[in-house]
């Protein structure tokens, strides 16, 4: 008996179908280690919950580290964001030389920030930050970046940050004009800032600071058929276990490419086959055994999405289930509400916030999980 090699719910090890944005955040991290590069463009991948982000910015993580770089992790949402770096900056600094230069550039990028206890620095509303802001963060970025190399044994400084649409405006505005500033340093700082975020992240980040060019989108969707079946061969055939094929594309056909159902499934026909070892093989009848169990899940991830929903959010979910599978126009939304595109706005924002819906296009709004829409209808339509 083996265990399981999926990882529904998990960040997972590996991560099939996103070699692309892998090979990209490479060459990012590379110019960083090997050449002592400065990375002047924030780089965000962005995608529905589900799509594997955290897991690419953990593996973005591991790659930094095994380049010889230092890394810090954060998740944007969790108080304000320079002032989290900073705090993940000290431990990781802990017994670097210079420590009284660093913590000091720790504290002054928490007193610009605000931080309970002690003096802000007031930052005016959509306005760019003071002086005092952003040349703290970049001071702080600057200092830890040499010192990784020169105290450290280290060839730089990575910063990863999760749900980056989360991060505080007052945050995004500092982090944009900082970066904007290291690329005009003397001498470049080697250091890279690589984040992860749900769809409308750009939105977020383009109301926060008009002066966004420094960050660099890159969308994540669903896999395709290709790359869903090596989601399931790749990690079973590591262990010595197969699919028949009848079993592999029904699954495949069934996880509709979404990561979160792939992991689901495998896990799930895993244990139907009892643990499989090496010569191990999962079958239709491990597929159809599975499938009550993956039935409960999905169904409790689509309940517990529903429950987020205010009754005026549900309204507008009602509406894009009635129209179609697929993106659906908001003028169509609208029209169906009896209301101006424009009074969706809060209630589209809320959805996107929560990782409900997704804007796929301009004017469209479609859900982020596979199936979402008949389950909505099932409880709507009489």
């Amino acid at each position: 008996m083996v265990a399981s090699p999926f990882t529904p719910g998990e960040t997972a090890w590996e991560i099939p179908g996103r070699e692309a944005q892998v090979t990209q955040i490479m060459g990012v991290l590379g110019r960083v280690a090997v050449e002592g590069r400065f990375a002047g463009r924030v780089r965000v991948d962005i995608g529905p919950r589900g799509v594997g982000k955290t897991s690419l910015l953990r593996r973005a993580e591991r790659a930094a580290r095994d380049l010889g770089l230092a890394t810090v992790f954060v998740t944007a949402g969790n108080g304000t964001l320079t002032s989290v770096v900073a705090d993940e900056v000290a431990v990781l600094t802990r017994g670097w030389g210079h420590g009284d230069v660093l913590g000091g550039r720790v504290d002054q990028v928490k007193v610009s920030a605000g931080v309970p206890g002690v003096a802000a620095v007031e930052v005016s509303g959509g306005a760019r930050p003071g002086p005092e802001v952003t040349r703290a963060f970049r001071d702080l970025v600057t200092a830890v970046a040499r010192a990784a190399v020169e105290d450290a044994d280290r060839r730089g400084l990575v910063l990863l940050v999760d749900e980056f649409q989360s991060a505080d405006a007052e945050s995004l505005r500092t982090v944009a004009y900082a970066w904007q500033e290291l690329q005009a340093a003397e001498s470049p700082v080697p250091a890279a800032l690589l984040g992860a975020g749900l769809s409308h992240t750009p939105d977020v980040v383009t109301r926060a600071v008009t002066h966004a060019e420094r960050f660099q989108y890159r969308p994540m969707r669903d896999l395709e058929a290709h790359d869903a079946r090596q989601a399931l061969t790749a990690p079973t055939a590591a262990l010595g276990v197969s699919w028949a094929t009848d079993a592999l594309e029904t699954v495949v056909e069934r996880a509709q490419g979404y990561p979160y159902f792939i992991q689901l499934y495998g896990d799930e026909v895993w244990r139907a086959a009892g643990d499989p070892g090496l010569g191990g093989r999962l079958s239709m009848d491990h597929v159809l055994a599975a499938q009550d169990q993956v039935d409960i899940d999905v169904n409790e991830l689509y309940r517990s999405r529903w429950a987020k929903a205010t009754a005026r959010e549900r309204d507008l979910l009602t509406a894009m289930a009635a129209q179609q599978d697929g993106p659906v126009a908001r003028r169509d939304i609208a029209e169906a509400l009896g209301v101006e595109t424009t009074a969706l706005s809060m209630a589209r924002q809320s959805l996107m916030d929560k990782g409900i819906v997704d804007a796929p296009a301009h004017g469209m709004m479609q859900f982020t999980v596979p199936g979402f829409g008949t389950y909505v209808r099932t409880l709507t339509q009489h």
